[in-house]
Order: structure tokens, then C-alpha cells, then sequence
């Protein structure tokens, strides 16, 4: 192989590197778009009922919350496949923590009620809520 085969064999080798590289960079930039897209929308998903629970002593969490639950749902299933792989564990374990009781794993959003009990009950209730929320939105971060 002489100079002149050489020197066109690394311009081409380094040109395909680049286009590759291009490539790969553009879909990781494309990819990180679509979160930050779908991180928005999940927040917005979520934003009224968060606001609402902050804002007011004297609600009731309990309906508000399954008020939202369905398009709460729509928004958890739209993001969670633009995140991670590596993070849609834990993902779905702090939504499973929001939705479910605790020993029974079945839909229950009582855990969230406002309405009935001591004052400070119903507002551990309400900051149970909120923190549980907030949680599940910190991986739109």
C-alpha cells in the first residue's frame, strides 16, 4: 500500500467515523428532547391537583386525586417510555407507592382522605400526598 492509498484509506475511515458519531450523537440529542418533552407534559399532567393540594387546608384529597387519577395514568404511561431503562424501576415502584396500599398492592387513594379524622391526621394525609407526587415528578427532572 502506498502513501497515496493510505492517506484516502484514513480520509475515508475517518469520514465514516464522523458520520457515525454524527448519527449517534444526533439520535442521543433527539432522544434527551423527547424526555424533556415528555417530562413536561407529565408535570403538567400532575401540576392542578399538586397546586390544589399545596394551596388549601380544607379539601378533599380523596376526590381530587381519582378526579385527575385517569389523566394522571395517561401521563405516567406516555413518560415512562421515554425514560431510562435503568430508572423505570424505581419509577414504577414510587408510582405503585402513590396509587396502591401498602399491604393489599390494590388502588387505594383513601390513604390521601382530608375529610375524616384529627386535624393532624388529615393534614399528615395531605403532605403524604404531596410528597408522594413530588417524588414520582422528581424523575422528570
Amino acid at each position: 500500500m502506498n502513501v497515496v492509498q493510505a492517506t484516502l484509506l484514513g480520509a475515508l475511515l475517518g469520514g465514516i467515523i464522523g458520520v457515525v458519531g454524527t448519527y449517534l450523537g444526533a439520535i442521543r440529542i433527539a432522544n434527551k428532547q423527547f424526555l424533556i418533552d415528555a417530562g413536561t407534559k407529565f408535570r403538567a399532567a400532575f401540576h392542578d391537583e399538586l397546586a390544589t393540594l399545596k394551596a388549601q387546608e380544607k379539601i378533599d384529597a380523596i376526590n381530587i386525586l381519582e378526579s385527575a387519577f385517569k389523566k394522571h395514568l395517561i401521563a405516567i404511561s406516555e413518560f415512562v417510555r421515554r425514560l431510562p431503562r435503568c430508572k423505570r424501576a424505581t419509577f414504577n415502584q414510587a408510582w405503585e407507592n402513590y396509587y396502591c396500599h401498602p399491604a393489599t398492592k390494590i388502588q387505594h387513594l383513601v390513604q390521601y382522605d382530608t375529610v375524616t379524622g384529627s386535624t393532624d391526621q388529615r393534614k399528615k394525609n395531605r403532605e403524604l400526598a404531596i410528597k408522594r407526587i413530588e417524588h414520582i415528578l422528581s424523575f422528570s427532572k
